[in-house]
């Protein structure tokens, strides 16, 4: 989820450029490019890999793993109390519910 991988868009950049003067595309090996020749006889080419290191969109960085994280540590708290709240109660006899109860009920915050 978290690798890098390089994109294959030489014929995107030479479509974008030239869309329907394109009469045929080819990829050539050696340079590592896709080559267009046009309508009129001549030709263009674009590199066909974007380098892994350009912060490129929706690219996973450090700052959104690190909010994952975050994200993914409050949901297994919330979970935790959750459970322990939920363990309370069913272990809590009815006297004891209604102390709770009457507890908050007559809770109030002071400012």
């Amino acid at each position: 989820m978290f690798h890098t991988t390089r994109h294959s868009v030489g014929s995107d950049i030479l479509l974008a450029r030239h869309g329907s003067a394109i009469s045929s595309l080819r990829f050539d090996r050696a340079s590592g490019q896709i080559v267009a020749r046009l309508q009129d006889g001549s030709f263009d080419s674009a590199p066909n890999l974007i380098d892994p290191s350009l912060n490129m969109p929706g690219r996973v960085d450090e700052e959104t793993r690190i909010i994952v994280i975050a994200f993914i540590a409050a949901v297994a708290l919330s979970v935790v109390l959750s459970v322990a709240v939920a363990t309370i109660y069913a272990m809590a006899s009815p006297d004891q519910l209604e102390n709770i109860t009457s507890m908050m009920a007559g809770y109030t915050p002071a400012m």
